[in-house]
Order: structure tokens, then C-alpha cells, then sequence
């Protein structure tokens, strides 16, 4: 599940020296030099405790934050000092722990200069640790901001059916007739946010890549992104927020011989959704466009038991559009409250469900919708906000997570029409994706592994560990309701 966002700064304090015994023996270097600016970048040290017993091909990396010195732009490459206590141990195939953030399977490793280029790929907690009980507690109101650079996977097009459908493909767009029937079909969906919901983060970071641009924010007030694309005669702009107040997060988990007997998260502060869209064409073109913010707003939760968790969030914001004139455009607002937490408990092989609840309008996307043009108009925009406790960095988080989509499919009917009906449609849906483990859309997958492929590196698995997906809430409506329209 995962949290993204705010830079991290330098603090004066104490040397803090951690003394670790790796799983095959080795006993890794003390942590000389080592400040809590290191621990804020790149996480803190894990500390062996009896209470917990890690898996044995488990490797601890002394030297935490301190024995990073970057991480590539993919955030998959990890340059560590190769004179680390355990690094001698690090190869393919093994679990690499060095940090809360720098944890994961090692696809390679390699010696490049002066560095140890490690390449990690996600974790699933049950592989790093095979028995232990943790619980916890944070606010994650103030998180710290982590960005990955510009990763050549921070935007990828969109592929039909890799979500959610949007609208019933036996449905007709708003004013169109059945054999020309606007069929939209993709992800996930948004949200919205005010400047005043904005986050208690030092400063806001904007990732661009092909005319698609998104500036994250958390966590006081909300979870949700700002968006732009202005390319090719297509422009689009909009706020998608999941609506927070005095967010926290609260957790149980027990593992028993590697796997997860019982486990119970609770994401507290739910208040809404917010969306706020609008989008033009001057040439008839359309796009379709994901891209998984390469940013994680994150939280340390502490040491449970040596185990260094933490709190994240991050996101992933889609946009298709279905222009079906050179003059469309389109533009819309909603909001809608969602009160309570989100979660789940697990224990004796089964799921239950958290719920936020009731879900109510408060402002209408519908009686906002507009869009004159001599033809039909349509948009989907997506949005994920997962809420991760775990181990792990940039969504590869493994741990408990909960993860709310949110897809918003909109159409609006040819002005030819609007003697008879001027016909607008909307479609609102939310899920509520949850688990013990990762999971990482298909199509970043596919991105990722291929670029693994260059270098002969292990491939990445898209899940792992157990799961479930439930739906919050899926409405299509139309206005007017008459047979023109529906």
C-alpha cells in the first residue's frame, strides 16, 4: 500500500551506531558517520531483535542511510559502498536489508567504479521476515517527501481494459446513436483539491514527461494530484483529491513460519472526493496517458522489534480522453463526501472489509458538465492513492496496504443534438483494492522488465502475498433521462 512527498534536510544529532548480525553469520560494520539527514533519505537501519526471526536468505548491509550514495532515476538501482559490513554477501537472488526503504529481492549487483550497483525489485514481507507480531500506530500528516528523479517508466500509455470499465460497452454516450456508441474503457479514476487542502510539505515537485505533468500532494487535508498535458492540440487540466482530515494509519500483523496468520489495517480521517476536470481539442486528437508518480510521501513509523516501518502513500493519475471533433471539449466538477476509514481485517483465512460510508453528493459533476461541440465529448480520469505499511520504497512498498481507485468516465453529447436533449453522462467508481503483500499495475511491470531485459537482470513479479478488491461504490447516471440520451 502504499504514501508520497517533502525533501529531505539535514539534522544535527547524535551518531547513531547499529551493531548487526547478518542471517548467514557476518557481523556488519558499526555505522561511523551516520546522521539522521541519512535516515530521512534513504530510511533507517533495522536492528536484530529475538522477537523476530528473518528468512535465511536474508542479507543485513550495515551502515544504513550512511552506506547509500544514490539511487538511480529508476528507482530500481541502489549505489552503495561496496566496504559495508554484509555488501561482500549481497548477490542475484538474495534479500537485500540495508534500510526500512532499501530492502528488496537483488535482480543484480555489480561492481561500477567505486560503487556496488545494486538493482532491487520488490519483496514480499513474508520473504524478509518468517516470524514475528508487530502493531503500530502514526499520524501521517506531515510526511517526508522522497522523489526518484524522472524514471524512463514515468509515463506510460494507457492500455484498454487495464482497469476498471468506465461505462458498459451496451451503453450509449449521451447523444449518440447505438452504431456510433463512444466506448470508454480504461483504468481508474480522481479526485480534487483546493489550494487550502493542500499539504504540510515543505515544497511541491512537478514530474513532466511527454506534455503530462502532475504535482502530487499529502496529507493534511488530502491525498490527490494536480495534473496538466498540453500536447499535440490536446490540453487537459484537473485536481483529483482524496479528501483527509488527521489522517492516521494503525496496524497488526502476525507471521508465522513465513506466512501471515493475522493481520488488521486501519486508515483513519476520510472525508471526500473531489474532482475537478477540463479538457480541449483544436485538431480532433486524443491521448491516453498514465503515469505513476515516480514520488512517495512517507512517515517512519518507528522499530518494531528492530523492524523499521514506515508509513507511505503514493499514486498513480491516468487520463484518457475520446474527442470525437476538432473543437471538444469538456469540463466538469464534483464533489462527494466519504466519512470513516478504510481497512481491513484478516485472520482465520478470511477478509473483512473497513468501509468509509455513507457516500453522498455534495456537488453534482452532472450539474456541472459542460462542452458545446458539433460532436460527442468524452473523458476518464483515474486516480490511485495507496496508503502502504510496509517495507520498501517508490511502490515497490511491501506490507499492508489499502489502496482506493477512483475512476471518473464523462461524456457530453453532440451541440447538433441540443434542440431535442442536451445530453450529459457521468459514471463514478470507486474500489477499495487491500492485503498483506505488493502489487504493481501490469503495464509498469511490463515497462520495468523490459528494461531489465538490457541487462540480463532477474524479471520482476507484479503481486505477491494475499489480497482482495471490493467496490465502494459504482453509479452511472445521464441527464436528462430520456431515451435520446440513455
Amino acid at each position: 500500500m502504499g504514501w508520497m512527498r517533502g525533501r529531505a534536510g539535514a539534522l544535527a544529532v547524535a551518531v547513531v551506531v547499529l551493531a548487526l548480525t547478518a542471517c548467514d553469520g557476518a557481523a556488519p560494520a558499526p555505522d561511523a558517520g551516520r546522521g539522521a539527514g541519512d535516515d530521512q533519505r534513504y530510511g533507517a537501519a533495522p536492528v536484530r531483535d529475538a522477537g523476530v526471526t528473518y528468512q535465511p536468505d536474508v542479507v543485513f548491509v550495515a551502515g544504513g542511510g550512511g552506506a547509500v550514495r544514490s539511487v538511480s532515476p529508476d528507482a530500481l538501482t541502489w549505489r552503495i559502498d561496496p566496504g559495508a559490513g554484509g555488501a561482500d554477501k549481497v548477490r542475484r537472488g538474495r534479500v537485500m536489508f540495508l534500510t526500512g526503504r532499501v530492502v528488496g529481492r537483488v535482480l543484480d549487483a555489480r561492481r561500477d567504479g567505486a560503487d556496488l550497483a545494486v538493482t532491487l525489485g520488490p519483496v514480499d514481507l513474508t520473504e524478509v521476515i518468517r516470524d514475528g507480531t508487530f502493531d503500530g500506530q502514526s499520524a501521517i500528516d506531515a510526511p517526508v517527501e522522497h522523489a526518484a528523479g524522472t524514471p524512463f517508466w514515468s509515463e506510460v500509455d494507457g492500455e484498454p481494459g487495464a482497469g476498471p470499465t468506465v461505462a458498459p460497452t451496451n451503453r450509449r454516450a449521451p447523444g449518440v446513436t447505438r452504431t456510433a456508441a463512444l466506448h470508454l474503457t480504461t483504468g481508474q479514476a480522481p479526485e480534487q483539491a483546493p489550494e487550502r487542502a493542500v499539504v504540510r510539505v515543505a515544497a511541491r515537485r512537478a514530474e513532466a514527461a511527454g506534455g503530462f505533468r502532475v504535482t502530487p500532494f499529502c496529507c493534511s487535508g488530502g491525498v490527490g494530484a494536480r495534473f496538466t498535458y498540453d500536447a499535440g492540440g490536446v490540453r487537459v487540466a484537473g485536481t483529483a483529491t482524496l479528501l483527509l482530515g488527521r489522517p492516521s494509519a494503525g496496524f497488526h500483523l502476525e507471521i508465522r513460519g513465513g506466512r501471515v496468520t493475522v493481520a488488521r489495517l486501519e486508515i483513519g480521517g476520510m472525508i471526500g472526493l473531489r474532482l475537478d476536470i477540463a479538457a480541449a481539442t483544436e485538431t480532433g486528437h486524443n491521448i491516453n496517458k498514465r503515469l505513476p508518480v515516480p514520488l512517495d510521501f512517507s512517515v517512519p513509523i518507528g522499530q518494531i522489534l528492530g523492524v523499521p516501518f514506515s508509513a507511505t502513500v503514493n499514486q498513480t493519475v491516468g487520463v484518457q480522453t475520446a474527442f470525437s471533433a476538432k473543437d471538444g471539449n469538456i469540463k466538469a466538477s464534483g464533489e462527494w463526501s466519504l466519512a470513516g476509514a478504510i481497512g481491513f481485517g484478516y485472520a482465520d483465512g478470511s477478509f473483512t472489509p473497513k468501509m468509509p460510508g455513507p457516500f453522498t453528493v455534495r456537488n453534482s459533476i452532472l450539474d456541472s458538465m459542460t462542452g458545446v461541440s458539433v460532436g460527442v465529448n468524452g473523458i476518464i480520469v483515474d486516480h490511485q492513492a495507496s496508503f502502504r505499511v510496509g517495507l520498501g520504497a517508490f511502490g515497490f512498498t511491501a506490507g499492508l496496504y489499502a489502496t482506493v481507485t477512483t475512476t471518473a468516465g464523462l461524456t457530453v453529447g453532440s451541440a447538433a443534438g441540443a434542440p431535442l436533449a442536451f445530453c450529459r453522462g457521468a459514471q463514478l467508481g470507486i474500489w477499495l483494492d487491500y492485503g498483506v503483500g505488493y502489487k504493481i499495475p501490469a503495464y509498469l511491470v511490463k515497462a520495468i522488465n523490459a528494461f531489465l531485459d538490457l541487462f540480463n537482470a532477474t524479471p520482476i513479479e507484479q503481486s505477491a502475498g494475499i489480497g482482495k478488491v471490493d467496490t465502494i461504490f459504482n453509479k452511472y447516471e445521464v441527464e436528462p433521462n430520456v431515451k435520446l440520451c440513455r
